[in-house]
């Protein structure tokens, strides 16, 4: 028999690295943009951005151009709120420019699984890598908002790789101490960074070599980072129906989305699962799709994963 065997699709080495930056109108996010801009420039590097704010003046993209920035607007609405695929879009239309790093700037209430679906389909995959998931917080409003747009800022802090608790210096002392241990029952993972207009480490962010390491300037301890990363396994043969859907119904928290084309001994489906809800559907697609499963999570098992899927392989007649 043929051994089924597992690999990634894409070398990071061959991605361009994207860091997404979220956190609500006034919270200084803009500001960090900016500097992180300067320092790849100050360094050699070329880095590119795309913004996305309401209405029809987009504030962010006048100031940042204003500066000489080549900027990629996408306004009124939120990214993979109500504008649905138009972020694929633009990331293909910016990788074509070939910058050495990408910088997203999404609002408040950008739902961020969804921003993360769109930038890792099947036609952007190949052509970039989330980096990092960067949320930069207000110390003083971010309370009130988390209750009031919870499905944005709260999702944005628990699935960020750093929160940037910023403008610390116009909080007391209390107020920072509640906040950060806040922060830490929401995402234990996350690097938590007290800044002032976005002033950190800025190396320290954007990683070597490709990986998010830990802020030495004004951290807060947490525990060790396992940062954020997909893993694409390729499918080489048929799997049996049930060992799959037993798979992705047991999968460990750490798994959080998982989508993909995948063949049966008896179907060609297209699947999805979030938070823990399984769906199929059989599709009819010309020319057919790589059968591939793209897994999105933080610290989850490769290897064990890629061993449960060889086991779901059919063997042969």
């Amino acid at each position: 028999m043929t051994e089924t065997k597992e690999r990634l699709l894409f070398s990071d080495a061959e991605r361009i690295p994207t860091h997404l930056i979220s956190g609500f109108l006034g919270s200084g996010k803009t500001t960090l943009l900016q500097r992180l801009l300067d320092h790849c420039l100050a360094r050699g590097l070329k880095p590119a951005v795309m913004i996305n704010e309401y209405g029809e003046v987009n504030i962010d993209g006048e100031l940042l151009r204003g500066r000489g920035y080549t900027v990629r607007e996408m306004t009124n609405g939120c990214i993979c709120c109500t504008i649905g695929g138009t972020l694929g879009l633009a990331l293909r239309e910016v990788a074509a420019l070939k910058p050495d790093v990408i910088f997203i700037e999404a609002t408040g209430l950008a739902d961020p699984v969804e921003l993360i679906d769109q930038a890792t389909k099947e036609d952007v995959l190949p052509l970039v890598r989330l980096a990092s998931l960067v949320s930069v917080l207000d110390p003083v409003n971010f309370a009130r908002l988390a209750e009031e747009v919870h499905s944005g800022i709260r999702q944005q802090t628990e699935l960020a790789d750093f929160v940037l608790i910023n403008k610390r210096d116009r909080a007391d002392a209390h107020t920072l101490e509640a906040l950060v241990t806040q922060v830490r029952n929401l995402n234990p993972r996350a690097e938590i960074v007290l800044t002032e207009r976005g002033d950190m480490e800025y190396d320290r962010l954007l990683g070597k070599a490709g990986e998010v390491t830990r802020p030495a300037a004004h951290h807060c301890q947490a525990p060790v980072h396992d940062h954020f990363h997909t893993f694409t396994f390729l499918c080489q043969a048929p799997l049996v129906r049930e060992r799959f859907e037993h798979l992705m119904r047991t999968l460990p928290p750490t798994v959080w989305r998982v989508k993909g084309f995948v063949r049966f001994t008896d179907s060609d489906e297209m699947f999805q699962s979030v938070a823990g809800d399984f769906a199929m559907e059989w599709i009819d697609l010309l020319p057919e799709p790589p059968e591939h499963v793209v897994f999105i999570g933080k610290g989850f098992d490769r290897a064990g994963l890629r061993d449960a899927l060889l086991a779901c392989a059919a063997l042969p007649q």
